[in-house]
């Protein structure tokens, strides 16, 4: 039932965002107000990707998945970088992906000057937003791989249907098939790079200076993978009318 209201609570916030982030662009002729959005989506998720959670998706008969909490925002990340796709091009794209990589960079930088000033009072509040070390750096990783493919398959499907069609006036009868394919293959390819790094291979390298860090195990590691690729696979679906509202936005500006 918990993940039935967020899901349906994600579904609204993300309709409202799409319809003023796709609105102030198309008057705006600018991707700046979707570059703000992106960023806050990346920042939560690096937050949110230290607490593995359990979701239970009985509701569509899929059964219960464990996967961080930073899948029910990451998958939004790809669904404003084909927003950017479909009105700019990849080039921008690419370019909102170097200037979002670089604010994140900066963030854990003032998160670490942040954890070594003295706490007035304990419990120190600070100690939630702690830096993970092989989070982190995993989470840079797979971003920068993951977020550069998406907005190429995402460019590639389109000029493949273009030669294919001959035709741009009926984007709508294929508009689904770049949204959602270019989703589910980043969306896998993400969670197949972030969760062996951040939960198997950075902890048993950082293990060698620190005893205290110890690996998860295989099990847990491949339970993840599974339950990310699941989460994120069910709102990178989701959200597909929400492109067509994107594109029937930009086209009737």
């Amino acid at each position: 039932m918990e993940t039935l209201i967020i899901s349906i609570g994600i579904f609204l916030t993300l309709g409202i965002f799409t319809y003023i982030a796709a609105k102030y662009t198309a008057v705006t002729n600018s991707y700046h107000g979707l570059l703000a959005g992106y960023i806050l989506f990346l920042t939560l998720a690096q937050f949110f990707a230290a607490k593995i959670a359990i979701f239970n998706l009985d509701f569509i008969f899929l059964g219960e998945f464990l996967a961080p909490v930073g899948v029910i925002v990451f998958p939004f990340t790809l669904q404003i970088t084909d927003m950017v796709n479909e009105k700019f091009g990849r080039r921008a794209v690419y370019q909102m992906i170097w200037i979002a990589l670089v604010s994140q960079v900066m963030m854990v930088i003032f998160l670490i000057f942040a954890s070594y000033l003295p706490v007035a009072f304990d419990p120190d509040p600070f100690a939630a937003f702690a830096v993970v070390p092989a989070i982190t750096l995993a989470s840079w990783i797979s971003f920068f791989i993951s977020e550069r493919f998406d907005a190429w398959i995402y460019d590639t499907l389109r000029e493949w249907i273009r030669v294919k069609t001959q035709d741009d006036s009926k984007w709508w009868k294929y508009l689904w098939i770049r949204n959602v394919f270019s989703d589910i293959l980043s969306l896998g390819l993400d969670s197949l790079i972030f969760v062996p790094l951040a939960f198997l291979i950075f902890p048993l390298l950082q293990g060698f200076f620190d005893p205290a860090v110890e690996p998860s195990a295989i099990e847990l590691v491949v339970d993840l993978i599974i339950g990310q690729i699941a989460i994120k696979w069910f709102l990178g679906v989701i959200d597909t009318p929400f492109m067509y509202l994107t594109r029937w936005i930009y086209d009737r500006n």
